[in-house]
């Protein structure tokens, strides 16, 4: 008696299921922002701003250390 692999629709849905987890739904696109702000705070180090499209990002560097002119960022593709 030969016998017959029963599949469940779980096995037809996995492989599609695992390619939307490992591939973006949302496109992103990398963007150079310059440097807006650096504030001296001391001991404590320099908060460097950088603001893009109405959002700011912070980095914070040692005391002794400057701000890189520009970063680069990830932004959503619209």
């Amino acid at each position: 008696m030969k016998r017959q692999k029963v599949r469940h629709i779980t096995d037809r849905l996995a492989l599609p299921a695992l390619a939307l987890l490992l591939s973006p739904l949302t496109l992103a696109e990398t963007v150079t922002v310059s440097l807006s702000q650096e504030q001296d705070g001391g001991e404590m180090g320099r908060a460097c701003i950088y603001v893009h499209q109405g959002k700011a990002e912070f980095r914070v560097v040692k005391q002794n250390e400057q701000c890189a002119p520009q970063i680069i960022v990830e932004t959503e593709k619209t």
